[in-house]
């Protein structure tokens, strides 16, 4: 299991929404490359990068800052946030972001995804963000009528690597994650989970790395607000996915 921190870049500046309502924004960090410096610093190996704006808009907003943290740091960058076509799949690829996250499109247009996934084995994760177990999309404005199991399952053979997995009404809470959701997804795929929303502490960390023990399709959990409100750090949390399970 791997921590992925977050970085949700707004007008270039990190900020955390709650609950994905941009009218309950929290600007932190205005300097995402600092963010970033700061992460890989405490020992992540990857960092999870939103364009806040480009999921509201549908569009590529913020996209140059990430591929310019590529560039000047050594880790792992998965993006996601208003990616909607092969040709922002492509520049982003181009530039060595290492794994693209499609939201909307993976509701909207399944083929298109299979297609890129296809075109770039190993690099495409899909982001199923839930509301009450009905996947949502558009940033997060327009719940479907589809649980996030029943398309998890229609992607067992599409060949995406990572399903990552957020509960919106959880995500900037600090209430802990949807474990029993999580649970029934971890079970319904063999697609490695990554699970994000609501991580409130190091004790939600525990409990992940207790279930990858007899689910080892959970393959990491990202974490936001946890970090920024200092209610978790980054090393100790890198620490202890690290530590070999006792039994």
């Amino acid at each position: 299991m791997n921590i992925y921190p977050a970085i949700d870049l707004k007008d270039g500046k990190c900020i955390r929404l709650t609950k994905g309502k941009l009218e309950r924004i929290t600007f932190y960090n205005p300097n995402p490359l600092s963010q970033a410096k700061e992460f890989i610093k405490l020992g992540a190996k990857w960092i999870h990068m939103v364009d806040i704006d480009g999921a509201f808009k549908g569009r590529n907003c913020n996209h140059e800052i990430f591929i310019k943290i590529k560039k000047e740091i050594k880790c792992f960058i998965q993006v996601g946030g208003g990616i909607r076509n092969e040709e922002t799949v492509d520049y982003l690829i181009d530039n060595n972001i290492d794994r693209i996250v499609l939201g909307t499109i993976a509701v909207t247009n399944p083929k298109l995804v299979k297609e890129i996934s296809l075109k770039f084995p190993g690099k495409i994760a899909i982001g199923l963000d839930a509301k009450k177990g009905f996947v949502t999309t558009e940033g997060w404005s327009k719940t479907k009528k589809i649980t996030v199991t029943e398309l998890a399952k229609k992607y067992e053979d599409m060949g995406i690597n990572h399903i990552i997995f957020t509960d919106i009404d959880k995500d900037g809470v600090l209430e802990g994650l949807s474990f029993d959701q999580l649970q029934d997804l971890l079970e319904s795929t063999s697609i490695n989970v990554i699970a994000s929303g609501g991580v409130a502490s190091l004790e939600d960390i525990k409990k992940l790395k207790k279930i990858s023990v007899k689910n080892p399709n959970l393959a990491g959990v990202i974490v936001g607000k946890a970090i920024y409100e200092n209610r978790l750090k980054v090393d100790h949390a890198v620490n202890l996915l690290d530590e070999k399970n006792e039994n």
